[in-house]
Parts: structure tokens; sequence; C-alpha cells
């Protein structure tokens, strides 16, 4: 390999080990090689510059971007060519460490400390194998995931020596673009005879994605038997056995990996999807705030998870029996909450994320949880005026505890705007928000069907004129949805044509109306339904006074 025209980054805050690096690439024949002491000077200058080779330290300043996490963001977000090859050092051999750097895919992994002729060796490693899968990288870094397949294959059938590297990268391809049974087609010859860990293990993988869970724990556990601190198998076996409603040992699994391999955001994500299905929240809240602690410094960043980690808090309160436990996580959101106002991470990532609104919201859902539906719904008008206010289209980040709080609250016809909203972004939506809505609509989804069908049905014996009939209907509605500003106004309305058909109105008309227009007065409401209540005003008073001079 040469070296005289590759252009080097080295990525290490220690200078003397920095400066010895140097001398080893210098001496390797690389004109050219550019150091920086930090992730950030890094990412800074490869959005200025291409280089061929970059190798970093694994541990780089303390509450900083460490290697692994620059790798990432170096590939993630397309700052170094598909022929570049980045390779990650660390003094530190403790399994999680390695785990954790090896998950971030660099093109090698060196422990301190090494020779000349090692670090020779492995970048010429290296730089062999990627440019041998190169036409595959390359069309993945176009996001043209045919190309990519199509590319795999060529190699696969020219290339012997890369031959199961190039397999490896088709069978994700495959997996990513809902191919399972072609992933499983490509692993079929190797079923029968002696399999690789990466065979049996992206068997198994693809067994599950194909609904079989049974051959997926089988083929996991084999992986075991020769590798037991395999984080992968691990997790293929939680999702299995939950796949199979083994809750329990899915959970013991997912924790399993997670012990091995504290550092990956994707098996905590997990951990977080298997701890609610089983109803286990105290384990989603842990897996959240490790979500959000993971991924702040990362090319994953972004505010939802801080959302989810003060989400987390509120389902432990809302689920649980205990009442102290209830409210220390009540306690601890709030806390959470108030100091995330000046949480420079927050800050930092925050985009237009709006505090005070986030604020407003996780108010009502908290109020929801002590059954002080007034207090929300104020706490909720805030919020959705404010978000009206700043900005053109609804903001998702803010949409799953909203439509949480609405549906509680029973404001079902604010609510659809917001779940059709939903509906169009589920793609854009993480993990924990797609479920935090998923739950909110299932729990909501017997209440709502019925205030939807009292308060049809009302409408429609209104304007047949039966009015008495009609009130019926609406109060069984308002059953379901007693905040809610809509169905009072149309059961008031009712009450209202009653008494006007009586000569002298009775007196249980005239309380309903008073109850009515008390709730209506107390609650902040949309400038349409205000409208309403004031063209109702002079037949409210006209009701009240006729009943009080019948005393």
């Amino acid at each position: 390999m040469q070296y005289a025209d590759k252009r080097v980054l080295i990525v290490e805050d220690q200078r003397p080990f920095l400066l010895m690096l140097k001398g080893l690439l210098t001496s390797m024949g690389c004109n050219e090689v550019v150091t920086k002491s930090s992730a950030e000077q890094a990412l800074t200058l490869c959005r200025k510059q291409t280089f061929d080779i970059v190798i970093a330290d694994l541990h780089l300043e303390a509450e900083r971007k460490n290697g692994f996490e620059l790798v990432e963001e170096l590939r993630l977000s397309q700052l170094i060519l598909p022929s570049s090859i980045c390779i990650l050092i660390s003094a530190d051999s403790a399994r999680p460490v390695v785990l954790g750097s090896i998950e971030r895919r660099p093109d090698d992994y060196l422990i301190k400390p090494f020779s000349q002729m090692q670090l020779k060796t492995r970048i010429a490693r290296a730089w062999r194998k990627r440019q041998a899968l190169l036409p595959v990288y390359s069309a993945i870094f176009d996001k043209d995931v045919p190309q990519a397949i199509e590319a795999g294959k060529q190699i696969i059938d020219s290339d012997h020596h890369y031959r199961h590297s190039a397999e490896q990268l088709l069978v994700e391809l495959y997996w990513q673009s809902g191919a399972d049974q072609k992933a499983l087609a490509l692993l079929a010859p190797y079923e029968d005879g002696p399999q690789a860990q990466w065979v049996t293990t992206a068997l198994a993988r693809t067994y599950l994605k194909l609904g079989k869970a049974d051959l997926a724990i089988e083929l996991a556990e084999q992986v075991l038997s020769a590798n037991r601190f395999s984080a992968e198998a691990y997790s293929i076996i939680a999702h299995a056995r939950q796949a199979i409603d083994e809750g329990q040992a899915a959970i013991d699994a997912i924790n399993q990996a997670i012990k091995l391999s504290p550092y990956s955001i994707a098996h905590h994500h997990s951990a977080c999807q298997l701890a609610r299905q089983n109803h286990n929240y105290p384990l989603a809240h842990e897996a959240c705030l490790a979500i959000w602690n993971l991924s702040k410094r990362t090319v994953h960043q972004h505010i939802s998870h801080w959302c989810g980690y003060i989400r987390s808090m509120l389902d432990v309160a809302e689920y649980t029996e205990d009442k102290q436990q209830k409210n220390r996580y009540q306690q601890d959101a709030l806390l959470q909450l108030q100091r995330g106002r000046h949480n420079e991470d927050i800050a930092r990532i925050a985009g237009d994320f709006d505090y005070g609104i986030f604020e407003q919201v996780m108010l009502a859902r908290m109020a929801t949880l002590d059954n002080n539906k007034m207090d929300a719904k104020r706490a909720l008008f805030l919020s959705q005026t404010a978000i009206a206010q700043q900005y053109e289209a609804y903001p998702w980040y803010y949409a799953p505890d909203s439509l949480k709080v609405m549906l509680d609250l029973g404001e079902y016809e604010q609510a659809q705007p917001i779940t059709q909203l939903l509906a169009a972004q589920h793609d854009a939506l993480d993990d924990n928000s797609a479920f935090a809505v998923a739950q909110a609509a299932a729990k909501a989804a017997g209440a709502q069907q019925a205030y939807t069908q009292f308060n049809r049905e009302g409408i429609g014996l209104y304007q047949q004129g039966k009015f008495a009939e009609a009130r019926t209907a609406f109060t069984q509605a308002q059953h379901y949805a007693p905040v809610n500003t809509g169905v009072a106004l149309n059961l008031l309305q009712c009450i209202l044509k009653l008494a006007d058909k009586q000569s002298k109105p009775e007196r249980d008309l005239a309380v309903e109306c008073r109850r009515l227009t008390r709730l209506i007065e107390e609650m902040p409401i949309q400038s349409q339904f205000e409208q309403k209540f004031m063209a109702l005003q002079t037949d409210i008073n006209r009701l009240l006074e006729a009943c009080a001079s019948k005393r």
C-alpha cells in the first residue's frame, strides 16, 4: 500500500501519543498528516476537507464526543468519502468499551500499545477491504439501495476473498429494504454446514423478522454456546421471547444484552420497547434515561430523547398503584423539567423547540394524573395556543403528549388533526414517541367510540327537533368527555330549546343550565366556541331569571 498520496487525520487528546503516532505515520511514507485534539475540531475540519484515513482515540476529552461517536457521525453525516477508512485506538480493552466501539462499525480497532508494523498491517488490511467493497459503499453513500444490492451480488460472484464481507452487507441491505426472504435465501446454503458466527447470528435475525421466533431462539442460543458475550444474540432472543409471549424472559435477555454492551443505543431502545410491552415502566424509564445520556453527543441527538425521558417518569406515575412511587416520579419529573430550562445539552440541540410549551404540555399531563381536569385543560390550552402562534406546521415532538392529554380529557375533535399529523409522519417518530401515541390511542379507544356515537346521535336528534332525546344522547356523550367544550355547548342548547317550549320552565332545566354555564365559563375555550356561547347568553339569562321568579 502506498501512503504518500494518502491524507491522514489523527484525533488524539494526549499530545505525547499524538506526536508518536504522527511520527509512525510519517515514517510509513505519509506526506500529509493533520492532527486535532477533539472530535468537535475533527468534525469541523472534515466539513471542509477530505481525508483518506482517520485514526481516532476512543477516549477523548471528558464530557465531549468520544472516538466511536466521532466515527459514527463521520459516516452517517457523510463527512468522509465511502473510500475512506476509520481506525479506532484505545488503551481500554474492557469488553463493554470494545463492543460499544465495534457496533459503530470502524474499519478496525487497535488496543494500545501497538507497534508500527501492527499499525501498518491493520491500515493496509482495512484499506484493501474497503476498496474491494467500494461499489457497495458508494451506492449506500448515494442512498441507492438497489444499486448497492446489485454491486454486492457482483462482488459475491467475482471476488472469493471478500465474498463473506459482501454477503454480510447484502443481508443487511435486504433487511433494510424488507426483502427478508432474499436474506434467508442468501444465508440458506450455510445452514447445513459449519457456520461463522456472523452467519448464525444473521440467520437468527432473519428468522425473527420472518416471524419464526423458535428458530431464531435456537440459532441465537447456538451463538451463545460458542460466544457467551454476544450482545446481539441476547437481543434476538429478547425479541423472539416477546413474540411468543414470554415477557419476563424477554426482559431478562435484553438486560443481559445491555450488561454486555451498555453503550448501545439500539439495545436501550429495545429495552424501552420490551419494558412498555410488558408494563414494566420503571425499566422503560431507565432505558429512556440511558438513550438521552448516550445520544446527546452523537449524530442521533434529538430533543425527542429528552422529551421521552420526561414522559417515561410520568408513565411510571400513571401506571403504578403505589401512591408514594407515583408522587416520587411526578416530583422527579417536575425537577427535571426545571433543570431542563438551564441544561446546556438541551439548549444546544433544541432547534425550534420551545421549552415553555413543552413544560405546559407536561403540566397538563400531570394534572390529568391527579384528576384535575380543569387545570389540565388550562395548561393544554396555553400550550396549543402558543403552538398555533409560533409555528406554521405543528411540530411532531409536542404531539405525543399533547395528544395523550387531549384523549384523557375527551377532547376528541381537537385530537383529530394531531392524530392525522402523527399518522402522516409516523416514520419520523422515534420508537418511544410512536409507542406513546399507540398506547394513548388504545387506552382512549372505547371512550372515544362511545362519545362519538352519542354525540353524533345527539346532533342528529337535535336537527330533527327531538330535543329531549338529544339531551339524553348529549348527556351520555358528556359522561365520556366531562370537560369537552363542544358537547357541553350542545347539551346547553338542548336545555334552552326545551325551556323555550315550556311556558314555565322546569327547575331541573335551570339547574342543568347553571351547571353547564359555570363549567363553560371556567374553561379556556377556543374562539368559535366562545362566539357560540356568547350567542346563547340572552336565552341563558331568560331561563335563569324565569326560574328565579318562580321561587
